[in-house]
């Protein structure tokens, strides 16, 4: 009798405690799948930054990151500077700007280390407010080809070989011209004496 009150009990301890690891489960998913699915307000800042909120904009940033395989580095741990820094911003900017930053960054050739100085950004960098200004302003934006910064010594070799091929071409050209005037007068000429004053020095006649 013994016995069967001590299994008895053990069985009931067994599904409270297999009850409160699927209750925590449960707890924990709700609370990623709030965190994930979080709307918030496209033209407005927040008046209070939780924990949630600086963890939803790191994954947002790692994403971007990852999918532009940026050099720029992704975060593991927030460090207090960088949680200062986005607390200020959230505070004073919607999350939907703070989203565009992490995207034109990861984008961005110059703060992946494209410039002349190979500078490479990071989101202690990338928080400080002017520079937040800066990258959602575009000023670190790709520029087209066509419009990039050119070493001018560069440009005016560049530009005298043109120079002297178009003169080669030119020159070429009156060449041909010359010959098929020749030809044409020659083969129209009259007489001996005619051809010789066309042809100059070079009658073979």
């Amino acid at each position: 009798m013994k016995a069967t009150k001590e299994s008895s009990k053990e069985r009931k301890e067994s599904k409270e405690s297999k009850k409160a690891v699927v209750v925590a489960e449960a707890l924990k998913t709700t609370t990623t799948t709030n965190a994930g699915a979080r709307e918030y307000p496209k033209d407005q800042p927040l008046e209070v930054v939780t924990e949630a909120d600086l963890q939803y904009f790191v994954e947002i940033f790692n994403g971007e990151m990852c999918r532009m395989q940026a050099v720029i580095p992704a975060i593991d741990t927030l460090d207090s500077v960088c949680r200062h820094q986005l607390r200020a911003l959230l505070r004073k900017y919607p999350m939907a700007k703070l989203e565009k930053m992490a995207t034109m960054a990861a984008e961005s050739d110059f703060l992946n280390g494209g410039g002349q100085r190979g500078f490479k950004a990071d989101l202690e960098w990338l928080t400080r407010e002017a520079n937040f200004l800066k990258v959602v302003n575009g000023k670190y934006s790709n520029i087209p080809a066509h419009r990039r910064w050119r070493d001018p010594a560069i440009v005016r070799a560049e530009t005298e070989a043109q120079r002297r091929e178009l003169v080669r071409e030119v020159e070429q050209e009156m060449h041909e011209q010359r010959e098929r005037d020749y030809a044409y007068r020659r083969q129209n000429a009259a007489t001996v004496e005619e051809i010789r004053a066309i042809l100059g020095d070079r009658c073979v006649i």
